[in-house]
Formats: structure tokens, sequence, C-alpha cells
């Protein structure tokens, strides 16, 4: 069933073959009982964030990424200069239904696990498209509708790369292409409780360190991490910014409230008597039932940048690299958050 409560969103990134990395992080947090309400996925992303919906556990999703290959995702395109890409994702739309990784039915219906938010751009105006399964709490741009096997695939299509995938009038490309970590987006839906997995190194106030790179191909893949990143610092230093806003706002209203009680009594014993009240009962909070300062976002990431050229490949070998990396790299962040890791 959908979720009542919607605090808990699960953000999970695009990153190609790398996906793996989201199961890893899943399953530690199914491991300390923390599951999502809310799951916003992007790309690979979208896909482990349908299958979720749709059902599937950390264990059977990793059970689907484990024989997962390239010729299951893709195969090369005949005629690259006429079609303006490289590989055809046809085989990629059948494995998904195949191989039991989404059942739409299920997505669409009130069985659905998670409420479920997937992101495209589209390619004539460049905007960010966020289609979901339910509608959101706060007003929005998000296009609440029946989620098919395109909306999916036109997450996952890399320009140049993939082909552009239509829905409807309209042709789209991957959402990473604008926001790799489409963080808002959650919030909308009326998330809480935000936990954000990236595949790319993260530290807050840009005191995250990473070696020069030393080739061509180095080079090439910090590039794509940086570009990648570049959308959600926008977006945490927006969430930041809210939330000072609704803390002064909130400050300015609670003391707008005790000038209201004092002008309200007459006489110094009274205004002795509401000052005792307030300060054993707490300041009157006329304003944050509507509005809400929002715990920090708790951000998976990887130590060290992963090779870009694994974005385009599917092998059993790397996906349990992967699977591993996002299991440690999300022990680490949820420890450095503050929170209780079994066995510490």
């Amino acid at each position: 069933m959908l979720p009542k409560d919607r605090k808990r969103a699960l953000v999970l990134s695009g990153g190609g073959g790398r996906g793996a990395y989201h199961v890893g992080a899943l399953k530690f947090l199914q491991e300390h009982e923390w599951y999502p309400d809310i799951v916003v996925g992007t790309s690979i992303g979208a896909v482990n964030g349908a299958a979720i919906a749709s059902g599937h556990d950390a264990n059977s999703l990793w059970a689907l990424w484990r024989r997962l290959e390239t010729a299951d995702v893709q195969k090369p395109h005949l005629n690259p200069l006429k079609g303006h890409y490289l590989l055809d994702t046809a085989p990629l739309r059948e494995t998904l239904v195949r191989d039991g990784w989404i059942r739409f039915d299920r997505l669409n219906s009130e069985e659905a696990k998670v409420h479920l938010r997937i992101t495209a751009t589209e390619v004539d105006s460049g905007r960010l498209y966020v289609f979901g399964n339910s509608d959101d709490v706060f007003p929005s741009t998000m296009v609440q509708e029946e989620l098919t096997i395109d909306h999916i695939i036109s997450s996952c299509s890399i320009p140049l790369v993939y082909p552009a995938t239509q829905l409807k009038n309209r042709i789209y490309w991957d959402g990473a292409t604008v926001s790799n970590t489409p963080l808002s987006a959650a919030i909308d839906a009326g998330a809480e409780d935000i936990v954000v997995v990236l595949m790319t190194p993260w530290g807050d106030d840009d005191q995250a360190e990473v070696d020069r790179p030393r080739s061509l191909l180095q080079a090439a893949s910090l590039a794509l991490d940086w570009a990648l990143l570049a959308s959600f610092r926008s977006d945490l230093k927006m969430f930041h910014r809210v939330n000072e806003y609704v803390r002064l706002k909130s400050q300015n209203v609670r003391l707008r409230a005790i000038v209201s009680e004092l002008q309200s009594r007459i006489g110094d014993d009274e205004a002795v008597n509401l000052y005792q009240d307030l300060n054993r009962d707490g300041i009157p909070d006329v304003f944050e039932e509507d509005l809400r300062i929002l715990p920090d976002p708790v951000i998976f990431a990887p130590k060290e940048p992963i090779p870009a050229d694994q974005i385009i490949s599917y092998t059993p070998e790397g996906h349990k690299k992967m699977y591993n990396m996002g299991y440690e790299d999300a022990k680490r962040a949820w420890r450095a958050a503050g929170r209780v890791v079994e066995g510490d």
C-alpha cells in the first residue's frame, strides 16, 4: 500500500552501470530499519526506484543486478550518424519487463510500496519534468499520471549515447542532463527525513578533495562528476536558505505573539505571569504548523571518483564492487550523521 506518512525519502542519482551502488546503500538502510516512503530517481535511479515501488527489497533487487550484463541493457546502433546516438536501449526495455524488475500494475496502484518520482529532461526546452504515481504535498509542477516503460527509459536516455524517448507529444533525454539528484522533488512530495545516494565524491563546503587526473579518461571522468554535482549543490544551497528563512520567520512571528499577548494584558503582574508561563511552557508556536525546518539530508557518496566508462558497462564483477562500495559508504555516512550503526 502507498505509505500514508511521507516522512522518509530516498533520492537516487543517475550513474548507469554503477547502479548497484544504490542497492548496497538500500541494503544498509533496510538492515537499520529505515524504509523510504518516497523514492526519487534519475536515470538508473529511476530504474531502481521503480523496482522498489514495484515491491522489490534490497535482496531481490540485488539478485536482478547480479545477473545484469551489458547485452541486457544496450546494443550497438547500426547507423549512429543517422540516429544521432551510439547505443540502442531496446534490450533494456525488454529486460525490465521480462525479468520482473518493474510491475507497472502495482506501481500505478494503491499497492505501490512508495510514492515514486522520476525525472526526465525535455529536449526542446531543457526543462526538467518530474513524473509521479501520486500527488505532491506542496504545490509543484510534478506531472501525476500512469507511469509506463517510456517514462523509465526517458529518464535513462543519455544524450548522444542513447536515443531520446518520446512521451505523448514531447521528446525527452536523461533527467541527469539538467538535475542528476533532484532534492526538491523529495521535498515537494512531503519528505522530512531525506537520504541522498550520490555516485560522485561529496563534501560540504567544498571540502572534498580528490587526486588530480593523470590521464584523459580520468580528466573526463572528473569533469563529468563535477558537472553532475552542480545542480545538487544548487539544490542543497536553496534547501539551507529556505530553512534559514523559516527559522528567522518563525522567530519573528513568535516575538510578535509575545508582544500581542503583553498588549492584551494589563499591569506588570500580568506581564510577569506571562513571562513565567512562556519560560515554562515555551513560546506559543503559531508559524511552524505550516512551515518547518527540515534536518539536513544524509548523503551517501564514494570517497573517490568512479571511472566514467562504468556508466555504460554492466558486468557481474563491476556490480559486486559497486554494491559493496554502496554498503560501506552508507555505513560511513550514517555514522558521521550521528545515527546508530549496528555493531558499534
